[in-house]
């Protein structure tokens, strides 16, 4: 009950956006304060999960599956890995969409350690649309930086590879 208390309390100081007319938005000029990688490939190199379809095409409220992909620059180059895990929450009634939680955390070969998570709808996902999630530097040069983790699959039917963006800054 404290615990929830202290992060409603704090939770709003450390991860509300600064106004842009705030100095903190000028002093993102120097590039040292952000990360923003955009055009990623990852490939997913280990997947398990207890709904045998891996297409994402029959899911059901009691998916839960783990995944490792290997990340890779717009030039072909490893940038770091991620290692994350998926579990279905509910079905929406007015969609009937299945709504599941993801959590993963990027090691970057840079040093940094981000971890994203959030809702997504499964449908949507698995139709080629975007998942963006908030993203938090844990660990490494940009520790305490915020922003957001996008990602989608390249190929619908498959899920082996994704399009992804890690977008982070630190005031």
């Amino acid at each position: 009950m404290v615990l929830q208390v202290l992060s409603d309390w704090l939770t709003p100081l450390v991860a509300t956006p600064p106004k842009t007319v705030s100095p903190e938005v000028g002093a993102l000029k120097d590039t040292g304060r952000s990360l923003i990688l955009r055009d990623l490939r990852e490939k997913v190199v280990a997947y398990e999960s207890n709904n045998p379809d891996p297409t994402g095409t029959t899911p059901t409220e009691n998916d839960f599956a783990t995944v490792r992909l290997e990340i890779f620059g717009p030039d072909g180059t490893q940038i770091g890995t991620t290692e994350g895990a998926g579990r279905m929450l509910y079905r929406q009634e007015k969609d009937e969409h299945f709504i599941a939680y993801f959590g993963e955390e990027i090691t970057l070969n840079d040093g940094n350690v981000i971890r994203a998570g959030g809702l997504v709808d499964d449908a949507r996902l698995t139709a080629g649309e975007h998942a963006t999630f908030p993203a938090v530097v844990v660990s490494g040069p940009l520790r305490g930086a915020i922003g957001f983790r996008q990602f989608r699959p390249l190929v619908k039917e498959s899920h082996t590879t994704y399009e992804s963006s890690i977008v982070v800054y630190r005031r």
